[in-house]
């Protein structure tokens, strides 16, 4: 088992969970980096690996993770964003002694069972949290139920919001702007609009199954399918918990959800927050269901 860094189509196939109860070493860099986020325009975000948002963490209930969090040179940070951390929602265990600050040039590592199977966020919670999320700290983890779920085509979402203004094609972040403005993009996976233009391939027919990640660092998600109904939405990805026949679900600030649809006819589903405010800001995209994909 190992981590798989977001971005390309072939990623939203995740890999398969490890045995249970492996240790899987999971190895993630605090480090400055520039992203784009939208067409045309480009941050120097705050990452993990290097990618906004982080790498997706896949295990299975019963593993222990083994985090080493190391933390980039001072020389390559900007401004007063040099102190790192990581939380892992899908933890039970001490923040005060795993989740501490990590200064510059130095390593941290901690591990933790992960006893509770579903899909959840993990992030920097330095303080300011906010800035450290809206320049782009964050990223998804896996938890597998120990006796699996039943076989589909797997895709993961993390919606996020990117904040500041724009000028000649690069948003300049600000925590003022995180703190009293909208989002100038909401974007799935990193990039507003990024599956309005590169739709997702799904077959006709058959289960697919969304993992999905609201990072904020502070708005909602309605996230919605035009064109076709949840059979199932797992909050928090919980197997042991789920709602049947739901056409929209909200999804909190730092929460998650499991999705599962089959798409009945081939064409073109849209899928969107529904809050429109943040759909205009580019959380759209695209899925494409295709006869025998």
């Amino acid at each position: 088992m190992g981590v798989a860094l977001l971005g390309s189509a072939a990623a939203l196939l995740l890999p398969p969970a490890a045995a249970r109860g492996e240790v899987v070493p999971v190895h993630l860099k605090a480090r400055p980096a520039q992203v784009k986020v939208a067409p045309g325009v480009k941050m120097r975000a705050w990452t993990f690996n290097g990618t906004v948002p982080g790498p997706v963490i896949r295990v299975t209930e019963g593993d222990t993770v083994e985090v080493t969090l190391s933390n980039a040179k001072k020389r390559r940070w900007k401004g007063h964003g040099s102190f790192h951390s990581v939380d892992f929602h899908a933890a039970k265990i001490a923040p005060s002694l795993a989740f501490t600050d990590v200064a510059p040039g130095k390593k941290k590592k901690f591990s933790f069972v992960a006893g509770t199977p579903g899909v959840f966020m993990y992030h920097c919670g330095t303080s300011p949290v906010l800035e450290h999320l809206g320049l782009g700290m964050y990223g998804m983890i896996i938890v597998d139920p120990a006796e699996g779920r039943p076989p589909a085509q797997e895709v993961k979402l993390v919606q996020s919001e990117f904040y500041g203004r724009v000028n000649s094609g690069r948003l300049h972040p600000s925590l003022k702007a995180m703190r009293r403005k909208p989002p100038r993009y909401v974007a799935f996976n990193g990039r507003a609009e990024r599956y309005a233009r590169r739709p997702i391939e799904v077959p006709v027919g058959e289960p697919v199954r969304i993992y999905m990640v609201d990072a904020g660092p502070t708005g909602a998600s309605a996230f919605h399918v035009i064109g076709n109904i949840f059979e199932t939405v797992q909050p928090d990805g919980n197997p042991d918990f789920s709602l049947s026949n739901v056409s929209t679900h909200l999804v909190g600030a730092g929460g998650a959800a499991v999705f599962e649809l089959t798409f009945p006819e081939a064409g073109i589903y849209p899928f969107v927050d529904h809050s429109f405010r943040s759909a205009d800001a580019g959380a759209v995209g695209r899925f494409m269901a295709v006869d025998g994909a």
